[in-house]
């Protein structure tokens, strides 16, 4: 049996992103109030839910990446 070497290569680094600009950060927080207003509007079922808590994700992802001040 070979001994597992765990994770190698660019896999394994972190995907490290510049903290985003003010700008960006407003349209994300903007974006992040319209999809939850749609989303509290869609039926749990509706096929474009999955699609609008996608674009959810990487809007809050934006944020994330902020500096907590």
């Amino acid at each position: 049996m070979s001994k597992s070497k765990g994770r190698t290569g660019a896999h394994a680094r972190a995907n490290i992103q510049p903290p985003p600009t003010p700008a960006e950060l407003d349209a994300a927080r903007r974006e992040i109030a319209q999809i939850e207003g749609k989303l509290a509007d869609i039926a749990a079922g509706h096929p474009s839910v999955k699609t609008w808590k996608a674009r959810l994700r990487t809007a809050q992802a934006v944020v994330a990446r902020a500096p907590k001040a």
